[in-house]
């Protein structure tokens, strides 16, 4: 009998061994300010996300991954302690992130530090998942238009934006839950009409009449890595161009064929 009870006390022992060092090793995270995050966290953000703003960082613990960058995108990028980016940051942390889906990144990194951003925007917060717009007070209008056009996707997110020559715009963030596709970008004016999709792209794959306007007429400028494409309501193609010079930062729309649209 005493022989029984010594087995069974070491085994209680063991197992609440291993539960103590399972709860050591998990992960944990805090929310935390844009200026903690490395410079060469921040400035790989600046170069291949220069149409995102950072909405939140998180410090993890207990991961390989020591930053994760939550962008009003509903992305989330993973970096170390030092600002190496690691990745997917969905790949580092598992069920406390207060946000939105994550989706895979897919433009490589770069040495220009051509764009900066306005700064951070706060956190995710309330029941929309979002910040700017809460999602429940999107229009019927826009609410219609995706589900015409965008069968089986959801609303991620809705922020407002300023475009040269559309002026305030309604920018909202669709995807398809559990996917891995990045998201797809709607830009609506502020009266909600639908007025272009928006994707990212190298700067060395837009045409070829857009780089020969930027180089004759921004040679000085530093070009970032990524730009964005526009398909319009009508079909035709624009492209927004990043750049800098000093601390002037200048975004740049073209038609295809390199005709100026408008700067800001």
């Amino acid at each position: 009998m005493k022989r029984a009870m010594f087995l069974m006390l070491i085994i209680a022992v063991i197992v609440i061994g291993a539960c103590s060092k399972k709860d050591q090793t998990s992960t944990t995270s805090q929310t935390t300010q844009t200026t903690s995050l490395p410079t060469k966290a921040t400035t790989y953000v600046e170069i291949n996300y220069p149409d995102a703003t950072i909405d939140y960082i998180l410090v993890l613990g207990n991961s390989s991954a020591k930053y994760i960058v939550a962008l009003n995108t509903t992305e989330e990028l993973a970096f170390t302690g030092n600002g190496d980016y690691l990745g997917d940051g969905r790949n580092y942390h598992q069920g406390d992130h207060p946000g939105d889906t994550i989706h895979n990144d897919s433009i490589p990194g770069d040495t220009t530090g051509c764009w900066h951003h306005h700064g951070h925007h706060g956190h995710h917060g309330g029941p929309h998942r979002g910040h700017g717009i809460p999602l429940d007070s999107l229009s019927s209008v826009i609410k219609a238009y995706i589900t015409t056009n965008f069968a089986g996707y959801i609303i991620l997110n809705a922020d407002y934006d300023s475009i040269c020559l559309n002026g305030l715009v309604k920018e909202v963030m669709i995807g398809k839950q559990n996917d891995t596709a990045p998201p797809v970008k709607l830009i609506f004016s502020a009266t909600d009409s639908y007025l272009l999709q928006a994707s990212r792209l190298r700067y060395s794959d837009v045409p070829q009449p857009v780089k020969d306007y930027i180089t004759a007429n921004y040679s000085t400028y530093e070009i970032c890595n990524t730009a964005e494409k526009y398909i319009l309501a009508d079909n035709s193609l624009q492209y927004m161009v990043y750049m800098r010079l000093d601390r002037s930062h200048l975004r740049v729309r073209l038609m295809a064929d390199g005709t100026l649209v408008c700067y800001q």
